[in-house]
């Protein structure tokens, strides 16, 4: 694999192109990782909207009507519904564990089976979260294993 890098005061916009023959779990691995950087959110806090990258996004869960984005240590309001951030996210490193949440797997620390056919995910901030068994599936898929 190659990595060629053009900078140039010409250019106004940063464009990625990537050629290939094959794409292999790699190169898809790092498409994933671009398209985490690319796409943002907005959430609402205390009447301040702020501007998130996926990357600093945990989880989004949604609870009465509301969807929340989850940070590290912080939690703010969302106006996406559930189902708009899975269609969207469905490229990105996003996986839909519950009923009512969403998971970026790039900040999960590890999963752990339980009773009833359901995981426990471990993320990187110390907060577990249930995969439910109609989601196992998918996040199976996603999560590679």
């Amino acid at each position: 694999m190659k990595l060629l890098i053009e900078q140039s005061d010409q250019y106004t916009d940063a464009e990625i192109v990537i050629q290939c023959g094959m794409m292999d779990d790699r190169l898809e691995s790092i498409i994933q990782h671009i398209r985490l950087h690319m796409f943002s959110v907005a959430g609402v806090k205390d009447g301040e909207t702020k501007i998130f990258p996926l990357g600093d996004i945990f989880y989004f869960d949604s609870t009465d009507e509301r969807t929340f984005l989850y940070l590290e240590n912080d939690v703010y309001e969302c106006s996406l519904k559930l189902y708009e951030l899975e269609e969207q996210l469905e490229k990105a490193n996003f996986v839909r564990i519950s009923k009512s949440c969403i998971v970026n797997i790039m900040k999960l620390d590890s999963v752990r089976p339980l009773l009833n056919s359901r995981y426990e995910a471990k993320l990187e901030n110390g907060e577990k979260l249930i995969i439910s068994r109609h989601y196992l599936p998918g996040f199976k898929r996603k999560f590679g294993i």
